[in-house]
């Protein structure tokens, strides 16, 4: 098996552009709206934003309620994709991704979700801050232990 890959957040790095959005949008809708994205930007009141898409979880909550076999694992890449050819419109999948990432597409008819554009994630490309990187799963945790260490070195020499 290839080494998986992970679509890796930094929100610290996030500058609420919308490419990401209009990037995926434009994907499978042809159009630069952002309300089809399998990315979405969360912005809060007091200031900044997180983006965010699926996780593709290990145990996918979401893959275990599609009865119309619509949705699957690629095991290359541990990708979980949605067909729309298979999807009923159902939402079940929707009813069960406990984080809210995965939605119903009424245009298509059919829930969407996250799978990685195929291994090159459109939504990455459009960033212009590198708030979105695609990397292997080893390298978004070491990113993750590097930015963490940063932060306790700066708060030690702030003693």
């Amino acid at each position: 098996m290839k080494a998986q890959k992970t679509l890796q957040i930094n929100p610290a790095r996030c500058i609420g552009c919308l490419n990401c959005e209009l990037a995926c949008a434009s994907r499978d809708w042809g159009e630069f709206f952002p309300s089809p994205s399998r990315i979405n930007l969360v912005f809060f009141r007091a200031g900044g934003q997180v983006p965010v898409s699926c996780f593709q979880c290990d145990s996918a909550p979401c893959l275990a309620v599609c009865r119309a076999k619509a949705l699957s694992r690629d095991e290359d890449g541990g990708v979980v994709a949605a067909n729309p050819e298979r999807c009923l419109g159902c939402r079940a999948c929707v009813s069960a991704c406990p984080f809210g990432n995965i939605s119903y597409a009424p245009a298509g008819r059919r829930a969407v979700k996250c799978d990685h554009c195929q291994g090159s994630p459109r939504c990455v490309a459009a960033c212009p801050s590198r708030a979105l990187e695609y990397v292997e799963e080893d390298a978004a945790v070491r990113n993750k232990r590097q930015v963490f260490a940063a932060g306790v070195l700066a708060a030690a020499k702030g003693l």
